[in-house]
């Protein structure tokens, strides 16, 4: 290590100068420790503010995600829920006819292979969608609404993309119909704030919880 000391070390002795040159060269190496600490703080202190910046910009609500929160906390589903008897829960094949008691399906017999989370423009296997009840999932169909209120449930669908399935059904016997394992509740017309409490209070409240 190349050692640039004061002039005045020149009149000290070797062995002085030596264990001057050492004690500098300590100082150096320490100094340049404690630089490369400080250095790396800095660095770790940048990337945690900027993922915590992502984070926090990320969990901002817009004035209507905070308004609609609001109403959903405020809506209650007393009155509109009807609980059924389950009606079993055994695996059939694609080809066997279910007849079920409620419509659409809230429990029964059904494929063993379920039907994805996500939204659809053609309908469903009944059989399908039972499974994806059993799997703690929300099943939403709908009859005879405008493209407007489709976009909406679909927009409810996409936001609840890990548990929720929204498709048409022309067996309905209302325009939209919102099921759960052993649950439903009927609608006349779209409304988010009461479809997405729905979706909160009785996701997952079934024999196999895997809806996200």
């Amino acid at each position: 290590m190349n050692i640039d000391y004061p002039k005045e070390w020149n009149e000290l002795t070797k062995k002085e100068r030596r264990i001057k040159i050492k004690e500098l060269e300590q100082q150096k190496k320490l100094s340049s420790k404690r630089n490369k600490k400080i250095r790396n703080f800095l660095v770790i202190t940048l990337i945690v503010g900027a993922l915590l910046t992502a984070y926090i910009y990320s969990k901002r609500q817009t004035p209507q995600e905070v308004a609609l929160k609001q109403e959903i906390d405020s809506v209650s589903l007393e009155g509109k829920v009807e609980d059924f008897s389950i009606e079993g829960r055994s695996h059939v094949s694609s080809g066997t006819d279910v007849s079920y008691k409620t419509n659409p399906p809230t429990s029964g017999d059904h494929l063993a292979q379920a039907e994805n989370w996500g939204t659809y423009s053609k309908e469903i296997d009944d059989k399908a969608g039972v499974h994806g009840l059993e799997h703690g999932g929300v099943w939403i169909s709908y009859k005879d609404i405008s493209k407007e209120d489709i976009k909406v449930l679909e927009g409810i669908g996409k936001e609840n993309s890990l548990s929720v399935i929204v498709s048409p059904r022309s067996a309905n016997d209302v325009p939209i119909a919102v099921v759960s394992w052993g649950r439903m509740m009927k609608l006349e017309s779209v409304d988010k704030a009461v479809i997405q409490k729905y979706i909160d209070t009785y996701k997952n409240d079934s024999p196999e919880k895997l809806a996200r």
